[in-house]
């Protein structure tokens, strides 16, 4: 008598259908720099490229508050700036 292997169950639903019934039945979210869609919404209210910078900034006539630990990320270290400091 031969052993006989049995398939695996599937257990993983394809990305597709679950895309399908998020834009179907799921609640949406839009990107506030973009506009993208999303169907889950990060704190920050961006979509994943955005929040990484992957895509450029919409200008917008609205402040957008930034993290305390991110007030002067690139003007404390920028060449420019700190030649000027020491000139003056």
């Amino acid at each position: 008598m031969a052993n006989q292997v049995l398939p695996k169950p599937r257990t993983l639903l394809p990305s597709g259908f679950v895309v399908r019934a998020l834009s179907r039945q799921g609640r949406r979210y839009h990107c506030g720099n973009c506009g993208d869609v999303m169907f889950v919404r990060h704190a920050s209210g961006l979509c994943p490229l955005c929040f990484n910078d992957r895509k450029p900034w919409r200008a917008s006539s609205e402040p957008r508050e930034i993290p305390p630990h991110l007030a002067l990320v690139g003007v404390l270290d920028d060449p420019a700036f700190e030649d000027d400091w020491r000139a003056g």
